[in-house]
């Protein structure tokens, strides 16, 4: 008996130290960052690298769509449980088994039902309260968070150089100090 216990473990050592694994590089965590990239990259196909580069608003139930993966994915109505159902396909039944990273727009409050909404970026700017930004965003990225929101399409830190410009209400106004404060405020509370 002893010599067969003997047996599986001298296989079993000789098949790790011939790297015998079923895990691909990319997804073992022990090795450099480089070479798990240059594995992924080895790997995908034309679509799903173009896929990575890839964001859909929206959702469809038709999950072929996203057969070779997408890099985001705006869902409407979004909870925590729904968007980890949703996570779940992509790390377990797509190819490559890469997550999605779920983005919204959160410019002054997410834009769901039930969130807070703050007053506009030009509106906050005119404060000059960059703790006052802060204390926005840190409720903002919490109501993200609560519902697995990993990325926001927020801050605009353009400036408002002409007002017949559409957006310059999505901005912090014109002055390049204060623009860039209150994107600091806004960025560093995620």
């Amino acid at each position: 008996m002893t010599s067969a216990i003997a047996r599986v473990l001298i296989i079993a050592a000789l098949l790790t130290s011939c790297g015998v694994d079923d895990q691909p590089a990319y997804k073992n965590p022990k090795l450099a960052v480089g070479r798990r990239i240059e594995d992924l990259l080895g790997r995908m196909t034309p679509e799903e690298k173009f896929r990575q580069l890839f964001m859909v608003s929206g959702e469809s139930s038709d999950t072929s769509l996203y057969q070779a993966g997408i890099m985001g994915l705006q869902v409407p109505s979004p909870t925590a449980g729904h968007i980890d159902s949703i996570q779940r396909y992509f790390v377990e039944k797509t190819r490559l088994g890469i997550p999605v990273l779920f983005f919204d727009e959160a410019l002054h409050g997410l834009v769901r039902p039930g969130a807070t909404a703050f007053p506009q970026a030009i509106a906050l700017a005119a404060s000059w309260d960059t703790t006052l930004m802060s204390h926005v965003a840190g409720a903002i990225a919490k109501e993200c968070k609560d519902r697995g929101i990993r990325q926001i399409l927020s801050p605009v830190v353009n400036l408002a150089t002409d007002a017949r410009w559409g957006r310059v209400e999505e901005t912090y106004g014109e002055d390049p100090l204060l623009a860039s404060a209150m994107g600091v405020a806004f960025v560093k509370a995620f």
